[in-house]
């Protein structure tokens, strides 16, 4: 199967997963469920998608490219979800919470596969 297929088969049925539990468990959520899910199962996907481009063109610089996939997905949350930062809104910790532990949940699984693809052995031609 296409590695991009995969990919994206794996963090929807991931994402439908999360999404269902927080759904259940949260009564009034401060962000919309969905777009939030939407947001971050599609920044995963990109950011999948250009580390393992990355991994074929430059394997020694994959490490650099997910800081700056990174820090391009924390720079599209906080324009997409500016109630992140609007002090007007004073969310509370636990509404936070309900942002940060699928977006780090999600962060983890990219860093998952940048460290499987620095382990795999480099095969000289």
């Amino acid at each position: 199967m296409n590695f991009y297929v995969k990919s994206f088969l794996v963090i929807f049925a991931i994402a439908l997963v999360i999404f269902g539990a927080h759904s259940l468990m949260s009564a009034n959520p401060a962000f919309s469920l969905i777009k939030m899910y939407a947001f971050i199962a599609a920044a995963t996907f990109a950011s999948v998608s250009a580390l393992k481009f990355a991994h074929q063109v430059a394997a020694n610089q994959i490490a650099l490219v997910y800081l700056a996939t990174m820090m391009v997905k924390m720079g599209l949350a906080i324009v997409i979800f500016p109630q992140l930062i609007d002090d007007s809104l004073r969310l509370s910790k636990l509404q936070l919470l309900e942002f940060l532990v699928p977006y780090f949940l999600f962060l983890g699984l990219e860093a998952l596969v940048v460290v499987k693809w620095l382990n795999k052995p480099e095969v000289e031609a």
